[in-house]
């Protein structure tokens, strides 16, 4: 049987965070109606971060990225989480994910992305083809009892569910794949298993990833934030949560009731197929617990992967999808410079008002703040996070 990753059991001292799990423990079982934010210093707390990072990332599923990142044999990407170094890759048996440190003396194997028939590690050229397994190791024929090709890099369970690639360090927390069973149908109308890259694209942010989140799953932001590119197109008053499921939420972002589809259109790609009607005129934003934010337009689709660095420190990790068809013509080169340039627009609003955001997180009169019917997905993932700690 393959060797899963056993996972160290990091925890924070009680004593730094007893305060703040009374203050999760407080707001249990409280409606939408009555919702708060959860407390600012749960946004910078080293201790507390620690406690997340064993809880929710190193204990839940994880979104890392989309099977069109991996369409040829060969083809890999680089990817830290909570301090692991990871390699998702595509054997012939398929897309697997293991550790990409080396079994000698730790070094990572690869980084970024890219195509390989082995993977060679740059200390010491020991080397593993594209399941882990190693194939050499030079200069070791005096090390007594070692066998190279009976060694292999430690796996990771995973699980692909419309197209996601989850990983979990855990062996004992269910499947993913039957947590999201009741959103397969909505990512299945947007042909989610077969689309293609049309860029990717990461930001270093210097806040929380829960700000990070929660800023993605709301609109309330556009009149302040985005008043001369969201707002206009799609006003934060005719924004409503959804019902989401087990394990995520949905916000639903309409066009204004005048609004053309040339406002949620994008020239150059061709609309899905499976999208008709008053549905092309609604961007809906997905949020997977803990860490995948999820942009689902008429003829495009973002998959954001959140890694957390630090307590104020988050790689947004971004792929944007399109269908095959659109990534076919002959203009796609000049759609894809639009579309960067305007998503770029976008998340600059946000990184600088989150980064300030964040920053104010340490005042000493930042308190609890009431929430808005508009900002129920905050609600949402606060609970994700009571659940998880207080389990």
């Amino acid at each position: 049987m393959t060797q899963l990753l056993n996972v160290k059991d990091i925890t924070a001292p009680a004593d730094a965070v007893s305060h703040l799990i009374e203050a999760l423990r407080a707001d249990v079982g409280k409606d939408a109606q009555h919702s708060q934010t959860l407390p600012p210093e749960t946004y910078h707390s080293t201790a507390f971060f620690k406690l997340e990072a064993n809880k929710i990332f190193r204990s839940d599923w994880l979104c890392i990225g989309h099977v069109a990142q991996l369409v040829n044999v060969g083809d890999y990407f680089s990817i830290d989480i909570v301090g692991e170094p990871l390699l998702a890759v595509r054997s012939t048996e398929g897309i697997r994910v293991m550790s990409r440190v080396c079994l000698h003396r730790w070094m990572p194997i690869a980084e970024g992305s890219g195509n390989a028939k082995a993977f060679v590690c740059p200390f010491h050229n020991w080397s593993y083809n594209l399941q882990g397994q190693m194939l050499g190791a030079p200069s070791m024929d005096q090390a007594q009892g070692f066998v190279a090709k009976e060694l292999q890099l430690p796996q990771v369970r995973s699980e692909i569910v419309a197209g996601l690639i989850f990983i979990t360090l855990s062996n004992s927390v269910g499947s993913i794949a039957e947590r999201l069973s009741d959103l397969t149908p909505l990512l299945d109308k947007y042909g989610f298993s077969d689309l293609s890259v049309a860029f990717t694209t990461d930001y270093d942010c210097d806040f929380n990833w829960k700000i990070a989140a929660e800023t993605f799953m709301e609109c309330y932001h556009h009149p302040a934030v985005h008043r001369a590119s969201l707002e206009t197109s799609f006003p934060g008053r005719l924004s409503s949560i959804g019902d989401g499921g087990v394990g995520w939420s949905v916000c639903n972002q309409p066009l204004r009731a005048k609004g053309e589809l040339t406002e949620i259109l994008t020239p150059g790609l061709i609309p899905f197929s499976g999208i008709q009607g008053a549905d092309q005129r609604e961007v809906k934003l997905l949020q997977i617990f803990p860490n995948c934010l999820i942009g689902l337009d008429p003829d495009r689709v973002s998959v954001t992967t959140l890694l957390p660095v630090s307590p104020e420190l988050t790689v947004w990790h971004r792929v944007v999808l399109v269908s095959p068809q659109s990534a076919a013509q002959d203009t796609f080169g000049e759609t894809v410079t639009r579309m960067q340039a305007r998503g770029n627009a976008i998340a600059s609003e946000d990184l600088k008002v989150n980064g300030i955001q964040q920053r104010a997180t340490h005042s000493t009169f930042a308190r609890p703040g009431r929430l808005s019917h508009l900002e129920r997905t905050v609600w949402e993932l606060a609970n994700y996070v009571r659940s998880r700690l207080l389990e």
